[in-house]
């Protein structure tokens, strides 16, 4: 059984399909913000109707090695993330931290 939705233009146009099998639907839950931050449709990235540009305003520590590398970022919003370096590598705050760590290179983080 296939079930059609009827989804926000710009949904639509970011190539979200309308049509769903049944198998994949589940019942919604809305979202509870203070124990999942940053999942509100206005908080997404690429969403026309987004309410505030979020950037980064530092970056507080960091937590494992190598793929498993993780950084905590703290956005002009005051919200709190976690972050992999994929997400931080072309950021200021990232070069300001590894400065304030005394190193040259996230793979050089103690």
């Amino acid at each position: 059984t296939t079930f059609s939705l009827d989804l926000p233009a710009d949904l639509l146009a970011r190539g979200i399909h309308n049509a769903f099998h049944a198998s994949l639907l589940r019942p919604h839950m809305t979202n509870d913000d203070l124990r999942f931050p940053g999942r509100l449709l206005g908080q997404l990235p690429g969403f026309k109707d987004a309410t505030a540009d979020w950037t980064v305003t530092q970056i507080t520590r960091h937590s494992g090695r190598g793929r498993e590398l993780l950084f905590e970022v703290t956005w002009n919003t005051g919200q709190v993330t976690w972050e992999r370096l994929r997400e931080v590598k072309h950021l200021a705050a990232l070069e300001s931290y590894l400065q304030a760590m005394g190193v040259d290179k996230p793979r050089d983080l103690p």
